[in-house]
């Protein structure tokens, strides 16, 4: 989508639901889930499954009111098939576009097949979109998409496009919601896994901030600064985005010598900054020293949710809940590998005392 009236409408209707105030809002929902995934995890070592369903209830009940209804279950379980589809197959096609521009202009039906196939993947799911809303419109719980339809300032902006093109706007950030924190999420595992000393002085932390009488809360985060540095290293160590989010020149322009014609294409080298050793000492390894040593604060922004005022609306969303989940892994578990290698892995219990 060029940049314009349109893109700015969907923006103001993100920053609405998605700013630092509405975000705090969301912590309920965030708590209650994040519980119900740590007693998961004593029964299962299917992380990545339990992970997933973290953020999928999470998204849902935000998005759309309800998790626990074999009517939106259906329809969001098409979504994410759709989407898995998409991330899989789209990217090595749209590759190849940037690469060869020229190819753009072949006869999509004999030569660029996959464009006609996601012509109608694109409507498929923007109908499940608008099922999904429809259903969303009749829960009695809030959600996001009552409040798009029914607040009155959202009502004037969302006058300028349709009602289809919103209920795709508000699918798209159920399935971005999930995605990238399940990921993160995964490698703090691989994190736990190979640097155990780093996991055993965020617990160290935890219990002494903490304690083991109770389950970590939002408020402990200002306490906690080598668990704020843990989360920083996270996300530089294996950014999930390594080329960040592609954008587009809305004029000519000029950096180092080179002139950039409107139009092209720039993209954020993530992987490249993350790993730059003049800045980071062996930026190879996972280490929240870093980061602690010079006093990583939770003022400081995570890295990898982009730049400037394109910076993802979802960041203080994505940011409350690593923080409760990783903070509550680690303080209920002990997370150890059987062998050296990576894939096999144990979940040792700690023997907190009973919640209440």
């Amino acid at each position: 989508m060029p940049y314009g009236e349109r893109w700015r409408v969907h923006r103001r209707v993100y920053m609405q639901l998605l700013n630092a105030q509405a975000a705090g809002m969301y912590r309920r929902v965030q708590d209650m889930r994040s519980r119900q995934l740590v007693v998961e995890m004593l029964s299962t070592d299917d992380f990545s499954a339990s992970v997933y369903r973290y953020t999928s209830d999470v998204m849902a009940e935000l998005v759309y009111g309800q998790r626990e209804n074999n009517k939106i279950q259906s329809q969001l379980d098409q979504i994410n098939e759709r989407a898995m589809f998409i991330l899989k197959n789209a990217a090595f096609h749209t590759t190849i576009l940037d690469l060869f521009p020229a190819l753009d202009y072949l006869p999509a039906k004999r030569f660029m097949l996959w464009r006609t196939q996601a012509a109608h993947l694109h409507e498929q799911t923007k109908e499940v979109y608008v099922e999904c809303a429809a259903t969303a419109l009749e829960s009695p719980v809030w959600n996001w998409t009552k409040e798009v339809r029914h607040d009155h300032h959202a009502r004037f902006e969302l006058e300028k496009i349709s009602w289809e093109e919103v209920c795709y706007s508000i699918g798209e950030l159920y399935v971005a919601g999930i995605h990238t924190t399940k990921m993160v999420l995964e490698n703090f595992i691989t994190a736990c896994v190979a640097y155990p000393q780093t996991a055993d002085k965020a617990q160290k932390e935890l219990d002494s901030v903490v304690g083991s009488s109770r389950l970590p809360r939002f408020e402990d985060r200002e306490r906690l600064p080598y668990l704020n540095a843990f989360l920083m290293e996270l996300m530089r160590w294996k950014p999930i985005s390594p080329i960040g989010v592609p954008h587009a020149l809305v004029h000519d322009d000029e950096y180092m010598g080179f002139n950039l014609p409107r139009n092209a294409t720039v993209i954020a080298n993530q992987w490249g900054f993350n790993m730059d050793q003049e800045v980071f000492v062996s930026p190879e390894e996972f280490n929240p020293e870093r980061y602690a040593e010079h006093g990583s604060d939770t003022g400081e922004r995570l890295p990898g949710f982009g730049f400037g005022r394109r910076a993802c609306p979802g960041y203080h969303l994505a940011s409350q809940s690593l923080f409760i989940v990783i903070a509550r892994m680690l303080w209920a578990f002990s997370i150890d590998s059987f062998t050296p290698r990576i894939s096999n892995i144990e979940v040792l219990i700690r023997q907190p005392a009973l919640q209440k």
